[in-house]
């Protein structure tokens, strides 16, 4: 079966990006993969093309709108990562998602398909687990979490953990630097510094 055939991917691209001082989405940041001058938010969307059979964007349309018409608005803007995916699973057109921050360029497409592998019916959500850590914005969500994330928000939660111990979450292993992961795998773009 095509893992891709009943797939949204999802770029998160909102956020005040308060530390890097301009809007993430547009810089164009300096990597050996990146000869055309793309965009963080392009880069995004060509890494998730080609494991999803369509697209969205939970961003500013005004701003981000330039990549097509899948770029929609945060439902309740000011609620985080958390308000824009239950945004994103609120008109996705698939009941699975595949989600990602847009400041994250060094993901791979293997870990995409290892996140959709372990999504199945008794899985409400797929996320990578590291040193103690969780990668949150680059996991495999089903559409059935959003009533229940939808309740967290309006008791005023949004940490993406307390979202995940809610739903059955299963965390994935994935250590970068090993089994032949890249180390900047889960390095995110926070400030100029970063670039």
């Amino acid at each position: 079966m095509d893992l891709g055939a009943a797939w949204t991917g999802v770029v998160l691209a909102g956020g005040r990006s308060s530390r890097m001082g301009r809007d993430k989405a547009l810089i164009v940041p300096a990597l050996l993969r990146n000869p055309q001058g793309k965009t963080l938010l392009e880069l995004a969307l060509d890494s998730l093309e080609p494991v999803v059979s369509d697209l969205l964007v939970v961003g500013n349309p005004e701003v981000h709108g330039y990549v097509g018409p899948f770029v929609i608005p945060d439902d309740e803007p000011g609620q985080g990562p958390l308000g824009g995916l239950v945004t994103a699973m609120h008109y996705a057109t698939h009941d699975r998602l595949l989600v990602i921050a847009v400041d994250m360029p060094h993901l791979e497409q293997h870990l995409f398909r290892m996140l959709q592998q372990e999504l199945g019916n008794f899985t409400d959500a797929v996320v990578p687990e590291h040193g103690g850590r969780i990668e949150p914005l680059v996991a495999a969500y089903h559409r059935r979490c959003r009533p229940v994330f939808e309740d967290l928000i309006a008791q005023g939660s949004r940490k993406m953990a307390d979202a995940l111990s809610t739903v059955r979450t299963r965390y994935l292993a994935v250590e970068p630097g090993n089994d032949g992961w890249s180390k900047e795998l889960f390095r995110n773009l926070n400030s100029p510094e970063d670039l």
